[in-house]
């Protein structure tokens, strides 16, 4: 098929140490100007589920904070799309400052 607009895949992941009870940016993703962005996947994983804590913000709506998670999450989000500027963002902290370590990938693209 003939592609209306070029399209750049999209991921973004990091593994990040925490200590303390402030939020720390994970992965995220701004969308491009003049692009449009598509979310596909926002996964996160954590070595302590007890104390990881998560938030995730998809275009100034947050989806969720202080989420606990049971084990490795997997959010698919089919063709959402989003503005040029519109950010994604996945925080998490440790509930009490015991040392945790998280991870967490938002994969997308962007069209135009």
């Amino acid at each position: 098929p003939v592609l209306s607009a070029p399209e750049t895949a999209v991921t973004n992941l990091d593994y990040v140490t925490i200590a303390d009870t402030d939020y720390h940016t994970i992965a995220s993703w701004t969308v491009a100007t003049g692009k449009k962005g598509v979310l596909h996947v926002v996964e996160m994983a954590s070595n302590n589920y007890t104390k990881a804590r998560f938030k995730l913000t998809i275009a100034g709506v947050v989806q969720f904070t202080a989420m606990q998670i049971m084990g490795t999450l997997t959010l698919e989000y089919p063709d959402v799309q989003l503005a040029a500027a519109a950010v994604v963002l996945l925080e998490a902290t440790s509930s009490d400052g015991t040392s945790i370590a998280v991870n967490g990938d938002i994969t997308g693209k962007e069209v135009g």
